[in-house]
């Protein structure tokens, strides 16, 4: 298994406490969690943030490439 790359500055999160509680159900479905490949908090954030990642930099490239 290939080594993790993180960042040098971890940065915190405050999440509303609807988000809190719906993190706590999702890490305690461990067969939902094996199938997303969800092992902690940070993996669940991590995510969703490489998602809205991939989301700006396909928008940036269909602007770039439309002009």
């Amino acid at each position: 298994m290939k080594p993790k790359r993180y960042s040098q500055n971890p940065i915190q999160v405050r999440l509303h406490e609807v988000q809190e509680d719906t993190l706590n159900k999702i890490l305690s479905d461990n067969d939902y969690c094996q199938r997303k490949n969800i092992i902690s908090k940070s993996d669940a954030v991590r995510s969703a943030l490489f998602s809205y990642c991939k989301d700006y930099e396909q928008e940036k490239y269909n602007q770039l490439m439309s002009k």
